[in-house]
């Protein structure tokens, strides 16, 4: 039978079943794998904006860096994995390394809100969204060592820890600009990639600082020196034919350094950053749907 409360002792006994409930769901938050506190505006604003698409926000412990995240449903029959990798961001401003590589807009879940797939996941990248992880200690992993060895580790240890959440079992990557990059070097050396995807991507750093005449991103790897490793996985790579950032060229240059199996190149009239999401739901039914199709009949 229950027992009600009533007089003086009432209020208090209310008061100290709050404090425990709050001190046990401060817990059980502290010890869930994944689980993100939000931190500064930009974050609170994207996760907010997540949580209407149904994402939750996720922090990935991936020493020495946290990386922020954005992960929604479950992985169905086919084990899958949409994995959307962020940008650049804010990280070099008119020749300029930032403080802080936040993207004013968060292109990579612009794209990701609207993949079908039963679970999509939008990874930033080191220091984008992360307060406590921004300033001169960190800042050449946005500059010269945007694409480092342990900013490549550290988004691997990321999709394993999100593959372990949904059930998944293999990945669909789509990467934009510097992201493309990012993808590229995780399909090379994983073993559970079956699509790759590129929008407006850094696929070749050698190439673009030469076509650029930037200074050498000393401390990256680049992607396209191990592109042997995936000339069967299938792909397709979007580039805008008004792109000053990273030129349309880039893209054939990649295709023309081996002799890929199921390789797509499309040229969309648009810049770098304009109309993508705009696009994306048709790219999606046009191409990458299909590629996932045709990645699904082979094992991984």
């Amino acid at each position: 039978m229950a027992r009600s409360f009533s007089g003086r002792a009432g209020p208090l006994f209310r008061l100290w079943l709050g404090l425990l409930a709050a001190l046990t769901l401060g817990a059980a938050l502290a010890s869930a794998p994944g689980c993100a506190a939000r931190s500064g505006p930009a974050w609170t604003s994207l996760a907010d904006r997540g949580a209407g698409y149904d994402f939750k926000p996720v922090n990935f412990n991936v020493p020495p860096f946290t990386l922020a995240g954005l992960l929604k449903g479950r992985a169905g029959p086919a084990g899958d994995l949409a994995v959307y990798l962020e940008g650049d961001g804010r990280g070099v401003v008119r020749g300029r390394v930032t403080q802080d590589p936040t993207p004013s807009r968060a292109m990579g879940f612009e794209l990701a809100r609207l993949d079908p797939a039963p679970a999509v996941l939008y990874l930033a990248r080191v220091g984008q969204f992360q307060p406590a992880q921004t300033g001169r200690k960190y800042q050449a992993y946005w500059s010269n060592k945007r694409l480092s060895e342990e900013s490549v580790n550290a988004a691997s240890r990321a999709l394993d820890e999100a593959k372990a959440a949904v059930g998944a079992r293999r990945l669909h990557l789509v990467g934009y600009s510097g992201g493309g990059g990012l993808a590229v070097l995780l399909a090379e050396r994983r073993r559970d990639v079956a699509s790759l995807t590129t929008v407006a991507g850094l696929l070749d750093t050698y190439w673009w600082v030469r076509e650029k005449n930037f200074q050498p991103l000393e401390g990256s790897l680049n992607p396209a020196d191990q592109v042997d490793l995936i000339t069967g996985l299938p792909q397709v790579h979007f580039c805008g034919a008004e792109d000053a950032i990273i030129p349309s060229a880039m893209s054939a240059h990649f295709q023309a350094l081996a002799p890929f199996h199921n390789f797509q190149r499309v040229e969309i009239d648009t810049n770098h950053w304009k109309a993508w999401p705009e696009l994306w739901p048709g790219l999606l039914r046009q191409y990458l749907l299909p590629l996932r199709n045709t990645a699904a009949s082979e094992s991984i």
